[in-house]
């Protein structure tokens, strides 16, 4: 693990800094999402072009989506935007703990590319 990278988790107003961040924290905010709730991670530099993850409840009973943003300079945007939608927090969780404790994207293939959505 690149020791460098720092890490900053908004959660409905409240921010925990890299120290405060651990394993415990992202089961907790993510199993307990309400609508409205959402969860964004961001690295203090980009990780392999990332410039954050976050999460939300959707208002479907049960399902959340995660969405990544990546940098990309061949887009008229500048960036990606993917999201992928499920009914269970472990998944998320599991990306969740993957971008922060190994500095690891998602494999986005299951992901739905989304960019289109932002003008």
């Amino acid at each position: 693990m690149d020791s460098t990278v720092r890490y900053t988790l908004e959660s409905n107003g409240t921010t925990y800094e890299n120290d405060s961040l651990n394993g415990s924290l992202f089961v907790e905010l993510i199993t307990n999402l309400e609508l409205q709730d959402y969860i964004v991670l961001e690295p203090s530099e980009p990780l392999q072009g990332s410039i954050y993850m976050q999460t939300a409840a959707l208002q479907e009973q049960g399902q959340m989506v995660a969405e990544i943003r990546l940098h990309d300079a061949q887009t008229k945007r500048g960036f990606r935007h993917y999201s992928y939608t499920t009914a269970d927090p472990s998944v998320i969780i599991q990306y969740f703990l993957d971008y922060w404790g190994r500095q690891q994207l998602p494999n986005l293939e299951d992901w739905q590319d989304i960019t289109d959505e932002f003008s």
